[in-house]
């Protein structure tokens, strides 16, 4: 008897695994998935747990630096954008004058007369007896803001509206506004000075082809008056040169050679808006920064087993901004000492509150800014005022052009450790599909082995297993 071992057992069978698992029965794939993840999750889940507190460490520096950025806006612009420096004009009689000032006034009170207002000229031309009549090609020279220019007319436009439009159109025109009047009487041109002032009056000379003489009642003048008894005088309504600091909007002359009363004092508004918005700044920033550095912890109910975990703020265990916490409150809570009639933030209406934040008592701090304005702003902005610490604080902590502060510098490590594990689960997901690999090829050898195996045994088993045969005779 011969027996082939192509095709002991199963008919299909022919001694070559085509699927994984066939000779073994063994789930050659899903062994080896967990044989891979036993070995790779692990470091994965640890990277991407270390990756996702980075990031969170570094968004949360992102939003504390920012906060600090605002608060050094507003203590800058305490201590040197002078906002606690600002005063106010005020005048008697807005109907002679208005009033502004700067910090560089002098505070105090003023007696102003206004005498004369600035005022712009207008000449008009001889009659015409139209806007289209011929009026002479020029040259004409005509005066005003100082200075001289010229126009000339073509046969084309030798009108007198053609020398209006040649007089507004010209490159040169340095104040001069020309129009066309039709009257009763006939057409005139109308010039008139573009600025008031009799430094800056318009006017034609006698050798241009046409005549012109001063419209009755509009003469260029200047406004003048005086200020405590001393002259001034002014091209313009607007006079910013004759009190230092202070600008004058006149916009009607003294009654009867009266005088109208200037006041010049500290603009507590502002500078009470500044000190707010130092505190708001101040109380966003320190509850930001004591939020990320918190631990909550969790609660659980009376008489069960449920309990919620604590929750860790991301900057929990950062000493760096612990520390800045620390330094922040120790400079708004401490006294500046020396001379000042202000030493403490408290003196002025600013108190600290239980959790560390400022509160503002605005009838306490208007009454300190009314009664020394000076002193306040030296509790801030003097040398070892308040602004000027936290100002240099915050230089160190958020960095200044050309520096990298402290937050910068912890978050540029984070982002290289991010970087760095980014490249490690490179790394990880290129040796999970070389193990899958690898444990796939021995895996399958040894499937081919088992089935190599199993084909003897069935051979064996069929050569000798019992055979029945059955009888032919009696006498067999």
């Amino acid at each position: 008897m011969t027996i082939s071992l192509a095709t002991v057992g199963n008919s299909s069978t022919t001694g070559v695994v085509t699927s994984q698992g066939l000779g073994s029965g063994i789930n050659i794939s899903s062994l080896v998935t967990s044989l891979v993840s036993a070995e790779i999750s692990p470091q994965q889940t640890l990277l991407q747990s270390q990756q996702t507190g980075d990031q969170a460490t570094i968004s949360a520096l992102g939003s504390v630096k920012s906060a600090l950025s605002s608060l050094q806006s507003s203590v800058d612009a305490i201590t040197s954008g002078g906002a606690l420096q600002q005063l106010s004009a005020q005048s008697s009689s807005s109907s002679v004058f208005t009033a502004a000032a700067t910090s560089s006034a002098a505070a105090g009170s003023y007696q102003v007369q206004v005498q004369t207002l600035a005022a712009a000229n207008t000449i008009q031309s001889s009659v015409f007896s139209s806007a289209n009549a011929t009026v002479g090609t020029g040259p004409y020279s005509i005066t005003a803001g100082g200075k001289t220019f010229s126009v000339s007319l073509t046969n084309s436009n030798d009108t007198l509206s053609g020398l209006a439009a040649a007089i507004n159109g010209s490159s040169s025109n340095s104040g001069a506004s020309a129009t066309v009047v039709n009257g009763t009487s006939g057409s005139y041109l109308l010039l008139s000075a573009t600025q008031t002032g009799t430094a800056n009056a318009v006017s034609v000379s006698n050798s241009s082809p046409i005549s012109f003489t001063t419209v009755p009642g509009q003469t260029a003048s200047d406004a003048t008056g005086t200020i405590d008894g001393i002259a001034f005088d002014s091209a313009s309504n607007i006079v910013s040169n004759a009190l230092t600091g202070v600008s004058l909007a006149l916009t009607g002359t003294s009654p009867s050679n009266t005088t109208q009363t200037l006041t010049v004092s500290a603009n507590t508004t502002s500078a009470a808006s500044a000190v707010q918005s130092f505190v708001s700044a101040y109380n966003s920033a320190l509850s930001l920064i004591t939020t990320s550095t918190a631990y909550t912890p969790g609660t659980s109910s009376a008489g069960s087993t449920t309990t919620a975990s604590g929750t860790a703020g991301p900057l929990l265990g950062d000493i760096a901004v612990e520390s800045l916490q620390q330094q922040l409150q120790s400079i708004v809570g401490g006294n500046i000492g020396g001379t000042n009639a202000f030493t403490l933030l408290s003196q002025i209406g600013v108190t600290a509150n239980s959790d560390g934040t400022l509160a503002v008592n605005s009838a306490s701090l208007s009454n300190a800014l009314q009664q020394n304005t000076a002193a306040v702003q030296s509790l801030f902005s003097g040398s070892n005022g308040i602004g000027t610490r936290l100002d240099t604080l915050l230089n160190q902590v958020i960095g200044t052009p050309g520096t990298t502060g402290m937050i910068d510098t912890e978050t540029n490590a984070l982002q290289s450790q991010v970087t760095s594990m980014n490249t490690q689960l490179s790394n990880l997901t290129a040796e999970s599909a070389q193990l899958t690999a690898q444990y796939n090829q021995e895996f399958n050898a040894m499937d081919t082995v088992v089935a190599g195996y199993k084909n003897t045994s069935n051979l064996l088993t069929q050569l000798y297993a019992p055979r029945t045969t059955s009888s032919s005779s009696s006498g067999s």
